[in-house]
């Protein structure tokens, strides 16, 4: 079951809220009692983790070359 947060909520408490759903709470969040989005955690199997991993070593092997030339090595 989700938990019900409003916006502002989320807004003064995202450290609070980030940490509650890295536990594996779910979230709907509402402004003016509309649902807006719906706030999941990641699993280790989820396609969002997949996407991130994927887009991780993308960014490691196209910036490794230039990260290399800063540090002098």
């Amino acid at each position: 079951m989700a938990t019900i947060i409003g916006l502002k909520e989320l807004r003064e408490n995202t450290e609070a809220v980030a940490e509650r759903a890295n536990r594996g709470e779910t979230f709907i969040v509402v402004k003016r009692s509309k649902p807006i989005f719906r706030l999941v955690p990641v699993t280790e199997t989820s396609p969002a983790n997949e996407e991130l991993t994927a887009w991780t070593q993308k960014a490691i092997t196209r910036y490794r070359p230039a990260l290399k030339a800063l540090s002098g090595k």
